[in-house]
């Protein structure tokens, strides 16, 4: 197979087949405290625990629900099937629905790479960044040519903060990395800046805030680019884009901005 571009990126064929199980299981997950009562009553009750992938995939952060065969599904009255692709539809959004194993071998992969790439504000761009760009930012970002461009072939779990310090060479490229362990990277490794002079150096952290709490990170890789990972999902790649680009997909209610500077 030869390799697959999505949002850009090259994708191999075992991650390919990898993905496949987490887009399209054989048992899938339906909320059921956003249905009407009636709706609710009428679907077999099946309790499963969710990979971290299948977890992202449909977007099970909170609520109730129930687990269906695509036969139990089929066997459901129409009415009750449109209520639960409606409240699917809602709580994926901005995603595309997830589908079936037969959907997805009746459509093949090409309909997976789309959904990998739905909600995703661009493609990656590392292919544009002048190798003098990684060279120079080598000293502070080690591993950042190496990280740029890829999606984690662990699954679900690496995050934005854990690229940041991957980034730096900590080995923590696929690890979920919580905000109090970051926010002590940042009082140690650097020193808060203002201003946006030192946009264009590699080496500089970006830092939101939500109602107060550390949200997410990025960190530049010079020449006006900056190296990001949108969230800790497997469908998440680890992007290249400009600052300004990846400033403005940031700018949400009640966030807050900070830089720092990494220092050795």
């Amino acid at each position: 197979m030869v390799p697959v571009r999505v949002l850009e990126i090259e994708v191999g064929e075992d991650l390919v087949d990898r993905w496949r199980d987490w887009f399209a299981p054989a048992v899938q997950p339906f909320r059921t405290d956003i249905l009407q009562p009636q709706v609710a009553a009428a679907l077999p009750i099946r309790r499963v625990e969710p990979t971290p992938e299948w977890t992202d995939t449909f977007f099970m952060y909170h609520g109730a629900w129930t687990w269906l065969t695509e036969e139990e599904f089929g066997a459901l009255r129409p009415s009750v099937r449109r209520s639960l692709r409606a409240a699917r539809r809602r709580t994926v959004r901005p995603k595309l629905m997830p589908v079936w194993p037969s959907e997805l071998a009746r459509a093949g992969d090409e309909l997976m790479f789309n959904w990998v790439a739905s909600g995703a504000v661009r493609p990656s761009r590392h292919e544009s960044v002048a190798s003098t760009v990684w060279t120079h930012a080598h000293p502070v970002l080690p591993q950042a040519e190496r990280l740029a461009g890829t999606f984690a072939v662990s699954g679900s779990g690496a995050n934005c903060f854990g690229t940041v310090l991957a980034a730096t060479g900590l080995d923590v490229s696929d690890v979920l990395v919580g905000p109090v362990r970051f926010q002590a990277w940042l009082d140690e490794h650097t020193e808060p800046i203002s201003g946006t002079a030192f946009d264009d150096q590699p080496g500089v952290v970006f830092a939101w805030t939500e109602h107060g709490d550390l949200a997410h990170a990025t960190v530049t890789v010079g020449d006006g680019w900056m190296l990001a990972k949108p969230s800790q999902a497997w469908s998440s790649p680890r992007l290249v884009n400009t600052v300004r680009e990846v400033v403005t997909s940031w700018r949400y209610p009640d966030t807050s901005l900070s830089r720092y500077r990494i220092v050795r």
